[in-house]
């Protein structure tokens, strides 16, 4: 009997093993699982559960945003763009999924020294009128003028009130250029706005890029931090906003959107992020 379980024994972890690394692949190309054959289709739940059992103590199911909340996080906001199409933010503001609703909003108003997001002025002033905290973003272009892509922006988001968000600049790609030339045009993209406005703006990028090109360079600057993974692989005290989803669901958006926690209480993100609080 104890021979014949020592050869059982080793076999059935192997199979458990297998099964879970094809769930797990499943799980990180969506695309594969449209053609996937049933027993991939199991070994998908398999990864599941196993996948629910380690994060239960840290994330919360809602099913309203349709995605895991981080537990320990009680202010939650969206990043928009015209990628979502036209947002119904009356519907935005008024909806609460188990508690949970939505307290601010960044939205996209400039991409390198000409492009405009055609849906800017309608995302800005329907958020403010539905009592949303509201900030603006500009997606930086390694490869442009760093004083030029700021004054774009700042002419397109127009004078900022008190309880406006801080400025965010979004640099995601080098575009073909030198490290050290983008990080000189994204410091005077900051330094710019910050002569300007008298406020520093935020940096936001995705972990892989913050880690390898802007790491070590910005520290006087707040970073928010993209990861999908369920952890920032960073110091909760590096950051202050945290975009750990992509694929959230939110009534009067069409689309998929991304969704956001600030690191600390509602007060803390009064302080941290509003304009009249700096």
């Amino acid at each position: 009997m104890s021979e014949k379980k020592a050869k059982i024994f080793p076999f059935s972890s192997v199979l458990l093993l297998f099964l879970f690394g094809i769930g797990l692949y499943l799980y990180k190309n969506p695309q594969a699982r449209v053609h996937a054959k049933p027993y991939a289709q199991l070994s998908y739940a398999y990864a599941l559960n196993i996948k629910d059992f380690v994060e239960a103590p840290f994330y919360k199911h809602v099913s309203g945003y349709s995605i895991k909340l981080p537990k320990p996080y009680k202010v939650h906001g969206i990043d928009v763009s015209h990628h979502q199409q036209y947002i119904n933010w009356d519907r935005v503001s008024v909806m609460n999924a188990q508690g949970q609703s939505i307290k601010f909003a960044y939205c996209k108003a400039t991409e390198g020294e000409d492009h405009l997001d055609r849906h800017f002025a309608h995302n800005k002033n329907q958020s403010k009128k539905n009592n949303i905290a509201f900030g603006a973003y500009h997606f930086f272009r390694a490869k442009k003028d760093g004083i030029k892509q700021a004054q774009f922006f700042l002419k397109t988001i127009n004078k900022l009130s008190p309880t406006d968000m801080i400025p965010v600049v979004d640099i995601e790609y080098l575009d073909g250029v030198a490290p050290s030339l983008m990080r000189k045009r994204l410091l005077d993209f900051l330094l710019y706005i910050e002569k300007e406005i008298g406020v520093k703006p935020m940096i936001y990028s995705g972990d892989a890029f913050y880690r390898d090109y802007i790491k070590g360079h910005f520290s006087k600057y707040r970073l928010w931090i993209a990861n999908y993974s369920g952890s920032t692989q960073l110091s909760k005290k590096r950051w202050t906003m945290w975009q750990h989803s992509q694929t959230a669901t939110v009534d009067g958006i069409p689309t998929y959107v991304d969704m956001n926690v600030f690191y600390g209480d509602f007060d803390q993100f009064k302080k941290s992020l509003l304009i009249g609080f700096q």
